[in-house]
């Protein structure tokens, strides 16, 4: 079993890990991820655009996250809540900073919460507005659990939530998988084909339950499938080839719009949980 990664220097500590929930919950909850930082470990941590939408809860002190499109959007807070983000966040903190983030796929969170997923749309969304009366005061019970403990609550107060909600269309549900199929380089008169729907119908369903359109879903799975293949050491003019861009120009192009950095300045250390998938020991 692989133990969490963590960072232990004095004060300048960090642990984080992640927690499968529980099996009923997982057609909607993908994991929960767990993270601690020490007093005075002061981060700057870039988030690049992803498909999953999180609820995030933090404790100790706000985290300021930055919007590299739209600085407007930019935010300083406790907890929040994201629809698949198609612009990188550059997330900042001075440390004694803890949380928890529960990773979703955008159609579950809107079959769990009830809530139409274009209604997160907003610069700033406190998760409490997305749940029911009877669960209001969860930040409050998380603060004081142990991870372990905050597994626990979360598994018991959110699997009542499941099947209440609204059912994904399936035709939102095709289209989501032949977009994950193709890394994004399937057409939308493609998916519109595939539906029967028209593109303008197809847009308003997954505005609906996904929160983005197919074409900004599609965008942020081919930046995802191009870093990869930078990441095993490809030329970027061979990477933007495979990844669907017209040629390493455009590939840079879009890269800076959506990250603002170029495919070279990627940091070592983006935010990346595969490596923490159980507690560390102290963590019980």
């Amino acid at each position: 079993m692989r133990r969490a990664r963590s960072d232990s220097s004095g004060v300048n500590s960090f642990k984080a890990w992640r927690a499968l929930p529980a099996p009923g919950l997982r057609s909607a909850v993908q994991v929960y991820a767990c993270y601690e930082y020490g007093p005075g470990h002061h981060q700057n941590r870039l988030v690049l655009p992803d498909t999953v939408a999180t609820i995030g809860f933090g404790f100790g002190s706000p985290v300021h996250t930055l919007d590299t499109a739209d600085p407007r959007r930019s935010v300083s807070c406790f907890h929040r809540a994201d629809l698949p983000l198609t612009s990188a966040l550059v997330g900042r903190h001075g440390g004694g900073v803890r949380g928890i983030v529960l990773r979703m796929t955008p159609m579950g969170a809107y079959s769990l919460f009830g809530t139409p997923m274009h209604h997160w749309d907003l610069p700033y969304l406190d998760p409490a507005d997305l749940l029911p009366p009877a669960l209001r005061h969860l930040p409050e019970q998380l603060e004081s659990a142990t991870w372990h403990g905050q597994v626990r609550i979360l598994d018991a107060l959110l699997l009542p939530l499941v099947g209440r909600g609204p059912a994904v269309s399936p035709e939102v549900a095709w289209s989501w998988r032949e977009l994950h199929r193709t890394h994004g380089q399937v057409k939308v008169k493609e998916l519109t084909a595939g539906t029967y729907w028209s593109t303008r119908h197809l847009e308003r369903r997954f505005r609906e339950q996904v929160g983005r359109t197919p074409s900004a879903i599609a965008r942020i799975l081919r930046l995802s499938h191009a870093l990869r293949l930078q990441g095993t050491g490809m030329p970027l003019a061979k990477v933007a080839q495979h990844a669907g861009f017209h040629d390493q120009s455009h590939y840079n192009h879009v890269f800076k719009a959506m990250t603002g950095i170029t495919p070279r300045a990627v940091p070592a250390d983006l935010v990346d949980w595969s490596p923490s998938t159980e507690p560390p020991r102290d963590a019980a």
